[in-house]
């Protein structure tokens, strides 16, 4: 970690373990971006994280080789700078070796051909692991738009004020304590939906924080609560748990991405990849979605 300076306003860089595709980063973030709570500004990526229990806004750069990170309201204390750092590191995944993930993925004749086309794709993980969850339930069976459309009024709803323009996504204590039908009338969610997301943040208040920005759920856990199948398992682990092997096999943008197969046969197609079957989905996802 170094300090630079990065017009505008000073930036701290955060190093990638080898190299880092700036655009897919970009077009990554912009894909999943919640209204309210994502901004894009020319090159600048914007939105706020927690940090030691307060809101920072951040502005994000991305180089072939490092992230660039500013604070949009205030400089940054120093003794605040390592924790900041952890986060983008496991963020944005900086601390993968991609060279043996890249030589036995491109063992594929498809994937081998994605690989060449973005050897530093890296798996882009949450920066609250709540977040994370919220908005894998809410885009679940619907278009990664109308997800965040359902987000985004979550946000305009129970969100607070994160500084210049941008607002928090709720935490999981204020969601849990929504009432059942104001939710849904809010945000325009099904009933079972609706008890889904509110089951899912008493889930989190119960569990209490996990150390590192982790998912406080085991699989186990997330699969008892209702309306939590294997696929919002699936796709916790590929980016909230951040396992390296993680699959989700009934995605359709995937299955789409390999000739509109079935997930069964998604799966048996991935067996090959292990153990690195995530950093095979990322490169399908962006092929698919993220880069067109």
């Amino acid at each position: 970690m170094d300090a630079t300076q990065q017009d505008p306003g000073p930036s701290m860089g955060v190093t990638a373990h080898g190299r880092l595709d700036p655009d897919l980063c970009l077009a990554t973030l912009a894909a999943h971006s919640i209204p309210g709570v994502d901004e894009r500004v020319g090159a600048e990526h914007r939105r706020p994280v927690r940090l030691h229990g307060r809101v920072v806004p951040l502005g994000l750069r991305f180089t072939p080789g490092q992230v660039l990170v500013r604070c949009l309201d205030a400089p940054l204390p120093v003794a605040d700078e390592p924790a900041l750092a952890a986060l983008v590191r496991r963020w944005f995944g900086l601390d993968e070796d991609l060279e043996p993930v890249n030589a036995h993925l491109a063992r594929d004749p498809l994937l081998a051909r994605l690989v060449a086309r973005r050897p530093a794709l890296r798996r882009i993980g949450y920066p609250d692991p709540f977040e994370a969850a919220a908005t894998t339930v809410l885009g679940q069976q619907v278009s990664v738009a109308a997800m965040r459309t359902f987000a985004g009024r979550l946000v305009a709803g129970w969100g607070g004020d994160a500084g210049p323009g941008l607002r928090t996504f709720p935490p999981a204590d204020v969601v849990a304590r929504i009432p059942e039908d104001e939710l849904q009338a809010a945000v325009g969610l099904t009933r079972a939906r609706t008890r889904t997301v509110l089951a899912v943040a008493r889930a989190f208040v119960e569990a209490g924080p996990a150390a590192d920005g982790a998912l406080p759920l085991t699989r186990g856990q997330l699969l008892a609560l209702p309306g939590i199948g294997p696929w919002s398992a699936d796709y916790l682990d590929v980016r909230a748990r951040l396992d390296p092997d993680a699959f989700a096999a009934g995605d359709l943008v995937l299955r789409r991405a390999l000739g509109r197969i079935s997930a069964r046969e998604a799966e048996a197609r991935a067996e090959a990849w292990r153990p690195y079957r995530a950093q095979a989905l990322f490169h399908l996802w962006s092929q698919e979605a993220y880069a067109a």
